[in-house]
């Protein structure tokens, strides 16, 4: 399994509890992507309080709200905007050991005064080799849940 090249996703999503899907199965099993960053913002980022948290996931049913424990969310991302007089803080983390072959959701949330989030994901192409793309539908398909 080796690198090609790199994508980039990016985009708003405007509702409250918004979901929407980026990636869509195009049928080559042996091609996918591995998450290499992802980032989540406010929709505002000239607010003092405007906080934002979301999801990548495999499925659309598993892409709400933070689960770690759930295998079909492979990435996890916030950003907390403390004010002027603090820096802002983000959080991201990504399970390095998820190939995307099928379908990619995410799903974030801002505050009331701010819906919505924008998203940024950075992707690395992979080519899988047979036994590699069994393995990947295997964990696609969420064994522990």
């Amino acid at each position: 399994m080796a690198g090609n090249h790199r994508r980039t996703l990016r985009g708003t999503v405007l509702e409250q509890n918004g979901l929407k899907q980026l990636i869509v199965d195009d049928g080559r099993l042996n091609h996918g992507y591995r998450v290499v960053s992802f980032a989540i913002l406010s929709t505002d980022p000239t607010a003092s309080t405007a906080d934002s948290v979301g999801t990548l996931a495999l499925a659309e049913d598993g892409a709400r709200k933070w689960l770690l424990s759930d295998n079909r969310q492979i990435a996890w991302a916030g950003h907390t905007m403390l004010g002027s007089s603090s820096p802002d803080t983000n959080m991201s983390l990504i399970d390095p050991e998820h190939i995307v072959i099928q379908d990619l959701w995410v799903w974030g949330t801002g505050t009331s005064a701010h819906p919505g989030y924008q998203y940024f994901i950075e992707l690395e192409a992979v080519d899988l080799d047979d036994q590699e793309t069994i393995m990947t539908m295997i964990k696609e398909r969420s064994q522990d849940v």
